[in-house]
């Protein structure tokens, strides 16, 4: 019996800034990459770039395991933002299995 992998949906949304798929696809691929690692059944990820004057701000929503993960960074680079938000969302995801995993 062999394991599909899991798959991972991610919908990419732009307030205050044109869409752009350098953008979109540097987002999706980095965000890919860290997700797999702590995903295994199939999953829906939702990002938000935005930019608000001189902020360049990256937010990721979506529902792991059965917990709602969330996670916001701001740089003055939005390239910067998303790779901030890629390390913060890993933190979480790597606390969350770490809990999860000790009650078994």
């Amino acid at each position: 019996m062999t394991s599909t992998p899991a798959s991972l949906s991610i919908s990419t949304t732009f307030r205050n800034i044109d869409s752009s798929d350098p953008i979109r696809e540097y987002a999706e691929e980095k965000l890919s990459k860290s997700l797999l690692k702590f995903i295994h059944q199939d999953t829906t990820a939702h990002v938000i770039l935005k930019v608000e004057k001189r902020r360049h701000v990256a937010e990721i929503a979506l529902n792991w395991r059965g917990k709602e993960v969330a996670a916001k960074e701001e740089s003055d680079d939005l390239y910067k933002a998303i790779d901030m938000l890629v390390d913060s969302l890993s933190q979480q995801l790597r606390k969350l299995k770490e809990k999860l995993t000790q009650h078994h």
